[in-house]
């Protein structure tokens, strides 16, 4: 579902600016960081109460990430859940949806995915391990509803909705248990098991979500952690790379205070890193063998990656009733 022709990633400074939440309710004073909520098809849901979602889904992320400068983000409520490669004329990032009405935990699951996306600076060169951002988008839907409950429990941004903080920690609780390891299993041992098939098809959320699980006790542990994940697409990576050399790929684009994030990663992993010229390897041999498994692509006559490894639509788990 990529939506056209690569463009690079705007990086346009928009001063400080209001997040409106339209019919009254206070403005939420925000740098650099504007969204705007499509004016119909939400439903039951009005637009200013979806504006409020949405904001409150943003913000935790976008300031753990250090507050970086974004273009306009516009939302749309269907055709998704996706963030677009193509801009907007006005070089807007267009992000969207697939719920309507008053579904406010699914709304932020879904947002916070593919705000996730954005803050990883997504872009559309061929990843063996893109499975690694959709892994931190996963988490960070977490992460999201997870801040979303406590800040509402106390300062919702209507005060009629503080009830509806136990339903944002509910929905999030529901997807962490789903994605609990097997007993006496380890992240390493569980990527370990079956990191071919997670490589191969980087949408298998079953099995992102748990590596999502645990990659989510190391964000929420230190924040910082996000701040590095701006860092995660930087680079060009190979086709043949291995996750060894993914992880030093992303550790050498980050500032030198961040590269601590991708060390704890690699150990949640049980991947080495090796800083002596460049030269990265996996923890033994077979690992590494097992990681040269390449994912099928296939082109469209455009030359657009058409598989589900370059597919950024976010396929979201339905636990809303």
């Amino acid at each position: 579902m990529i939506a056209g022709p690569r463009q690079p990633l705007l990086s346009v400074a928009y001063g400080v600016v209001f997040l409106t939440l339209l019919g009254g309710a206070t403005p939420s004073l925000a740098a650099d960081l504007r969204i705007e909520v499509a004016e119909e098809g939400w439903g039951s849901a009005t637009r200013a109460d979806v504006n409020a979602v949405l904001v409150s889904a943003a913000q935790p992320l976008w300031k753990a990430a250090g507050s970086p400068q974004l273009p306009l983000i516009r939302v749309d409520p269907s055709g998704g859940p996706i963030v677009l490669h193509r801009r907007d004329p006005d070089g807007a990032i267009r992000v969207r949806l697939a719920v309507q009405g008053r579904r406010w935990a699914q709304m932020a699951y879904q947002f916070g995915h593919e705000m996730s996306h954005i803050l990883c600076g997504f872009d559309e060169d061929p990843d063996p391990h893109h499975w690694l951002e959709e892994a931190a988008c996963e988490a960070a839907s977490l992460f999201t509803l997870r801040k979303m409950a406590r800040k509402w429990k106390r300062n919702p941004p209507y005060a009629n909705w503080s009830s509806y903080s136990e339903h944002l920690e509910a929905y999030a609780q529901k997807l962490i248990d789903k994605g609990a390891l097997p007993e006496a299993a380890t992240i390493e041992s569980y990527y370990r098991q079956h990191r071919v098939a997670v490589q191969s098809s980087p949408v298998q959320r079953d099995k992102l979500l748990v590596i999502a699980v645990g990659w989510l006790h190391l964000m929420e542990q230190d924040p910082a952690a996000w701040h590095a994940l701006r860092y995660l697409n930087h680079g060009v990576p190979e086709s043949d790379e291995l996750i060894g050399d993914a992880l030093h790929r992303w550790k050498m684009n980050c500032p030198g205070e961040l590269r601590g994030q991708v060390d704890r990663v690699a150990e949640m992993l049980g991947v080495a890193i090796v800083d002596d010229g460049g030269e990265v390897e996996d923890v033994d041999d077979y690992v590494r063998d097992i990681s040269r498994v390449k994912p099928t692509e296939s082109r469209s006559p455009s030359g657009t990656l058409t598989s589900p490894t370059r597919n950024r639509c976010s396929v979201f788990l339905r636990c809303e009733t």
